[in-house]
C-alpha cells in the first residue's frame, strides 16, 4: 500500500451502540430539565445523524478493505503462477526472445523459429521481473497460455495462414476493457466492475494474432498523471523509485521501460500515454481520436467532446506502434462495430519511407517554458531529423496554447466537479491522492478566491485556470468557442507559413517525484493537452536523458508561477532520467507522425552506434 496508507479491518457496532445510549440518555435528561427542551432534541437529532452517518461510512471502509485484500490476493497468487509458468523455459530459449525487439519477434514467430508458448512464458517472466521493481502489474491473464498452446497446433497446419501479428504478447492497461477481467479504474468501488467485452481495439489485436497477457495499474479515476491508488498501491518510475512512472497510463510505461512488454494498450486523454511513455523512457501514441473507439468508455469522461479521450499504444520502439496501427487500420472492423469512429484504413503513402516533410518546432509553447533539459533535446531531435533529410523551420504558437488551456477550463468543470466528486464519495484514497477530493468538492466560490490569490502574486497561468471555472451558459459557451478558435489559428498558421507536422516538448520535465503532479494545477500537462484539444496526433520518441548540465542550467530557470516553482524544485538531482520529444500532425495525418517517429528513432540509433565505435 502507499505509505501512510491504511484500511479499517473490521467494524464492531457493539463499539457504538453504547455510546449512541448513552448520548441519547444524557440528552433526555436536559430535554426534561432544561427551559429549553427543543434545542435538547435538536441535539439529540444531530448526534444520531452524525453516529449513524459514521457507522455507515466504517461499514463501507470495512467492506472495501475486503475486498481490496480479495483483490490483492488474487493478484499475488496469479504473479506466483506467472513466475512459475516462465520457469520452465529453456535458458537458451528466453535469452533468445528476451534479445529479440518486435519486429525480430514477429519474424520468429511468423518462421516458426521461436513458439508462441514459449513467447508467452518468457514475457511472463519478465513482466514479473518488472513489477517487482516498479509495481507495475494489477493482473496476469492466465488463459493467455492456453491461446499460446492452441495457436502453436494451429501453425502446425500447413494450410494454416498466420495472421500479421501471430502470437505477440501484448500487456493491456486496467481501464482498458479486457473480457472477463476487471477494470477498476483505480477505484475500490469498482473492484467487481469485470468487462463483458474486449475493447473494439483489444479485439481487433486479437483477430491479427496478438495475445492479452497482462494488465496494468493506473492512478484512481485515470486523471491523474501520477500513479496509485487504493487497491494495488503506487507505480514507480522504472530508473527511481522515488519518482512517479506518469500517469494515466503509468503501469504501461512503467512495465515497458522495464522491458517487461514489447507493446502494450494504453489510453489517452490529456496525456495519459504519452506522458508515462515519456517519464519512462519509452513510446507512446496518441492517434487522432475518432479513427479510435471510445464506445466502450464509462461515464463521466471529464473534458469530452473537447478533449478527446482515445485508447493508444505504447512500445519500446515506434516501429513496433507502427505496426500495432497498421494492424488496427488494416480493415473497417474499428468503424463497423462503432459507426462513430471515422472508417479510415492506414493510409500508406503517408507512411511511405523516405518521405521528406517541413517540420516546425519549438521549444516552449509560449505558457509555461520546460526545464532546461526538456528543451535541450528538442534542439538536438533538430538536427537528427535534419541528417534524415527533413526540413526543420522555428515556429510559435503564439497565445494558443494559453487561450485553449483558459477555454477546456472553462467547460471541463462547468458541473464544478459534482460528477467526479460523486465517483469518489466514500472511496479509500492514499495520501497521495487526498488534493484531488479536496478539489472536487471545493465550492465555486472557494476556486475563485484561490484565483484570485493567485493573480494578486503575479501567477496569471493558474489564477486563468481557477478563475475560469463557471458554471454558467453563457461563460462555458464562450470557453467553447476559445477551443475552436484556438484550432483554426493553429491550421491557419500551419497553413501560412507551410508547416506539415510539429516538433515539441513532451512534457515540463523528467519525471517528478510521486506527490508533485497533484501539488499543481492540471495547466502542468499543457504540453499533451494541448493535441488532445486539438485532436491532432501525437507520439512520443525518447531521445535521451537528464544531464549534469541541465542541472547547471536550471539554475537560471525562471520561476513565473506555481507550477514552474514546483517543477524546479522537485526535479534537482534527476540525471540519467529519460527525456523525450513529442511530433504532432493535424487531424487524421496518424501516418506521418509514425513516419517521422521512425525516422527520429533509426537516426538516433545510427548516431549512437557512431559515437560508440
Amino acid at each position: 500500500p502507499p505509505i501512510g496508507f491504511s484500511y479499517t479491518n473490521h467494524f464492531q457496532p457493539t463499539f457504538i451502540t453504547p455510546m449512541v445510549s448513552q448520548l441519547t440518555s444524557t440528552v433526555s435528561r436536559v430535554c426534561h430539565s432544561s427551559k429549553w427542551p427543543v434545542l435538547g432534541l435538536v441535539a439529540l437529532f444531530v448526534i444520531r445523524r452524525i453516529l449513524a452517518r459514521r457507522f455507515e461510512r466504517q461499514k463501507i471502509e470495512a467492506h472495501y478493505a475486503t475486498r481490496i485484500k480479495v483483490a490483492r490476493k488474487e493478484r499475488e497468487e496469479n504473479i506466483q503462477w506467472a513466475r512459475e509458468q516462465a520457469k520452465q523455459v529453456d535458458e537458451a530459449e528466453r535469452k533468445n526472445i528476451e534479445r529479440m525487439n518486435f519486429i525480430q519477434l514477429k519474424d520468429a514467430l511468423q518462421s516458426g523459429e521461436a513458439k508462441v508458448e514459449t513467447a508467452v512464458r518468457v514475457y511472463y517472466g519478465l513482466a514479473v521481473r518488472a513489477h517487482e521493481k516498479t509495481n507495475c502489474l494489477t493482473n496476469i491473464v492466465k488463459r493467455a497460455l492456453d491461446e499460446a498452446k492452441a495457436m502453436d497446433e494451429r501453425a502446425k497446419d500447413p494450410t494454416f495462414t498466420k495472421p500479421r501479428l501471430f502470437g505477440i504478447p501484448l500487456s493491456v492497461k486496467d481501464a482498458v476493457e479486457l473480457e472477463g477481467h476487471r477494470s477498476t479504474w483505480g477505484l475500490a468501488k469498482m473492484i467487481d466492475n469485470y468487462a463483458k467485452e474486449d475493447s473494439y481495439q483489444v479485439a481487433k489485436l486479437r483477430q491479427e494474432g496478438m495475445i492479452p497477457f497482462c494488465q496494468t495499474n493506473v492512478p484512481t479515476t485515470c486523471i491523474s498523471y501520477t500513479c496509485t491508488n487504493s487497491v494495488y498501491g503506487t507505480t514507480s518510475c522504472p530508473l527511481s523509485s522515488s519518482r512517479t512512472c506518469g500517469g494515466s497510463s503509468g503501469g504501461e510505461g512503467a512495465l515497458i521501460g522495464c522491458l517487461g512488454s514489447l507493446v502494450g494498450m494504453g489510453s489517452d486523454l490529456g496525456g495519459s500515454a504519452r506522458i508515462p511513455a515519456a517519464y519512462s523512457g519509452c513510446c507512446g501514441f496518441k492517434p487522432s481520436a475518432t479513427r479510435f473507439s471510445t464506445h466502450q468508455l464509462p461515464e463521466p469522461i471529464p473534458l469530452r467532446p473537447f478533449g478527446m479521450p482515445s485508447e493508444g499504444p505504447l512500445a519500446q520502439d515506434p516501429h513496433a506502434i507502427a505496426e500495432v496501427m497498421r494492424a488496427v487500420w488494416s480493415d473497417h472492423f474499428i468503424s463497423d462495430s462503432d459507426p462513430h469512429t471515422v472508417p479510415i484504413l492506414f493510409r500508406e503513402d503517408l507512411f511511405e519511407e523516405g518521405r521528406r516533410f517541413r517540420i516546425g518546432y519549438y521549444t516552449t509553447d509560449g505558457y509555461i517554458d520546460p526545464l532546461p533539459g526538456n528543451q535541450r533535446v528538442i534542439r538536438e531531435a533538430v538536427e537528427l531529423l535534419r541528417a534524415k533529410g527533413h526540413e526543420l523551420v522555428p515556429f510559435s504558437l503564439g497565445d494558443i496554447a494559453g487561450q485553449a488551456c483558459r477555454g477546456i477550463f472553462t467547460t471541463s468543470h462547468a458541473e464544478t466537479g459534482e460528477l467526479m466528486a460523486a465517483k469518489l464519495k466514500d472511496e479509500p484514497l492514499p495520501p497521495i491522492m487526498a488534493p484531488l477530493r479536496t478539489f472536487l468538492n471545493m465550492p465555486l466560490w472557494v476556486k475563485h478566491l484561490i484565483g484570485w490569490m493567485f493573480k494578486f502574486r503575479g501567477d496569471k497561468n493558474a489564477s486563468d485556470m481557477f478563475l475560469g471555472i463557471s458554471n454558467r451558459a453563457v461563460d462555458i459557451q464562450t470557453g467553447m468557442d476559445r477551443v475552436f478558435a484556438c484550432r483554426k489559428n493553429l491550421v491557419k498558421k500551419m497553413k501560412d507559413e507551410q508547416i506539415d507536422l510539429i516538433l515539441c516538448p513532451s512534457t515540463l520535465s523528467p519525471a517528478l517525484p510521486h506527490a508533485s503532479p497533484m501539488e499543481m494545477p492540471l495547466i502542468s500537462i499543457m504540453p499533451t493537452l494541448l493535441w488532445n484539444l486539438a485532436d491532432w496526433p501525437a507520439g512520443i520518441v525518447t531521445t535521451g536523458s537528464w544531464a549534469e548540465r541541465d542541472e547547471e542550467e536550471m539554475e537560471a530557470y525562471e520561476e513565473k508561477g506555481l507550477v514552474e516553482k514546483t517543477i524546479k524544485k522537485a526535479c534537482r538531482n534527476s540525471v540519467g532520467l529519460p527525456l523525450s520529444v513529442q511530433i504532432v500532425a493535424p487531424a487524421f495525418r496518424d501516418e506521418m507522425v509514425l513516419r517521422v517517429m521512425l525516422d527520429l528513432y533509426d537516426e538516433m540509433k545510427k548516431e549512437e552506434a557512431r559515437s560508440a565505435q
